[in-house]
């Protein structure tokens, strides 16, 4: 198949769904797997977290390891990973197992976006790289948009061992196509990457990028709000305002579609307007919704759609910064694609864990905890956003 063609960009799309469907599919079945595991809601909220922080360390290894071994062979391997983790936490017995499994699942799950990002830069160049990027994140809401729901038809139907068996096949399926459609996209394998002082070279190369370091500080932030009403929109959602598991996966579907939607305007506007001005427009949505969900939570307005709708509003905001910001990441890195892929993926899943752990820790998850939360990580990317605009404005007009 050309690599550039249709059925190219639509396995990586799939390929991009890894964790949203290996966390999103799962929601559901949190409150009830507490019962069963008979373990607290901050215990099993680290199946959330644990899968986010293994799968963001692994994109360190798989990303040097592509740009040494080429995608394909790496890229199986690590699908390979999240198959085995998968079968571990089907047959749990208890919650540590079940942790355990989650983590093995998301560290071999890594593999898949990373890649797929470096084949991105491998395939396509400057501002089509870039609309592929929003191409990609229009798709890949869909994961978590009907995720949640199939998860909750499977805990109805079945249980929760049935949300695992799917993903098991989910993750044959891709190893599967890749097999099929995709030849190797790393034309210039480099015999030197994994060389320690080649490693740190690069490396101290991205973290010393102010256009890089800027890109992932705004990336972590707005995913930390993301992964804030991920991990605990559950407990909101179903235990304190009464949806049904089925409900609240057509809930958690209706926020997914607001970064579909603002996915979709991100590409459209970058026709018209510079990067800065698209993530501007991006991170000034996600403010507008995050203040607003606040006020709803701080004035007792307990219904869902007081979390629902303003959470969509933040969605959409992500999903029109998104895009720019991860093209303008990663394409001054195109001789390094893999390991700016995976210092990018890796850094934004680390900020987000680590965020969501430190917000665990602090807050009970009720709507006011889960409000105060996300307007916390917005605030902050607004302010890094403004500040950096402020300093280059500044350096220009000297």
């Amino acid at each position: 198949m050309r690599t550039g063609s249709i059925g190219t960009i639509a396995l990586l799309m799939g390929l991009m769904t890894i964790a949203p469907l290996s966390i999103d599919m799962f929601l559901p079945s949190l409150p009830m797997m507490i019962d069963e595991f008979n373990v607290s809601a901050s215990t099993m909220q680290l199946t959330v977290t644990t899968f986010l922080l293994a799968f963001s360390a692994s994109q360190l290894v798989f990303g040097p390891l592509s740009d040494r071994f080429g995608r394909r062979p790496i890229m199986i391997w690590g699908l390979l990973l999240f198959l085995l983790g998968g079968f571990v936490s089907l047959f749990a017995q208890t919650g540590m197992m079940l942790i355990v499994g989650r983590i093995i699942q998301g560290f071999g799950g890594g593999a898949a976006p990373v890649i797929a990002r470096a084949i991105v830069l491998d395939v396509f160049e400057g501002k089509r790289a870039a609309k592929i990027f929003a191409y990609i994140t229009i798709a890949t809401p869909l994961a978590p948009a009907i995720a949640p729901i199939i998860g909750g038809i499977l805990q109805s139907l079945f249980d929760w061992h049935a949300v695992f068996i799917t993903l098991i096949a989910i993750g044959i399926i891709l190893i599967s196509l890749y097999l099929m459609l995709l030849s190797e996209t790393n034309k210039n394998i480099d015999r030197l990457a994994l060389n320690p002082k080649v490693l740190i070279r690069n490396y101290t190369r991205l973290g010393t990028h102010r256009i890089f370091i800027i890109n992932v500080l705004l990336m972590g932030l707005m995913f930390s709000a993301q992964l804030v009403f991920i991990s605990g929109s559950s407990f909101v959602l179903i235990d304190e305002l009464g949806l049904s598991p089925l409900h609240f996966g057509f809930s958690f579907a209706f926020v997914a579609v607001g970064i579909m939607g603002g996915a979709y305007l991100s590409s459209r506007m970058m026709d018209k307007y510079t990067s800065v001005n698209v993530v501007g427009v991006g991170v000034l949505t996600a403010m507008i919704g995050s203040c607003c969900m606040f006020f709803f939570a701080l004035n007792s307005v307990t219904h869902v759609f007081a979390v629902v709708l303003p959470m969509f509003f933040i969605s959409a905001g992500f999903g029109v910064s998104r895009p720019p910001v991860m093209a303008s990441a990663m394409l001054p890195f195109r001789d390094i694609a893999g390991m700016a892929s995976a210092g990018l993926g890796f850094l934004q899943m680390l900020i987000a864990s680590f965020y969501n752990i430190a917000f665990s820790s602090f807050f009970s998850i009720d709507q006011l905890a889960l409000a105060v939360g996300i307007l916390l990580a917005v605030t902050t990317a607004f302010i890094i956003f403004t500040v950096d605009c402020w300093i280059h404005r500044s350096q220009h007009e000297r």
